[in-house]
């Protein structure tokens, strides 16, 4: 039997973290707090804020707002205990990251 780390509050996996890099409550940045560090590293080569804006403009900045929009709520969500809107949430992230992938932006 294969054991894979688990947030105990929520059930998020960090296989399903290292997919979707969306976390499914505030205690999964405990958990795979490793594996963010680890990731943010790879991605953006640190693991702090510079303040650099991202260079979009137009229609796919709004995209990208909504997208930050949708990420918020869904962590307000979690806060808040209301599972079925976190499913949902992730579900409409989901589809709008595959269309600023599309675009290039992610």
């Amino acid at each position: 039997m294969t054991y894979e780390k688990t947030c105990k509050h929520c059930g998020t996996t960090l296989s399903s973290f290292m997919r979707t890099y969306m976390l499914g409550c505030p205690n999964c940045y405990q958990t795979f707090n490793a594996e963010i560090v680890t990731s943010l590293k790879k991605v953006q080569g640190r693991t702090f804020h510079v303040g650099k804006a991202p260079k979009v403009v137009g229609i796919n900045r709004e995209l990208m707002h909504e997208y930050e929009r949708l990420l918020k709520e869904k962590e307000d969500a979690a806060l808040d205990g209301r599972f079925k809107r976190m499913k949902e949430l992730s579900q409409e992230i989901l589809d709008l990251a595959e269309e600023l992938k599309r675009r290039g932006i992610m």
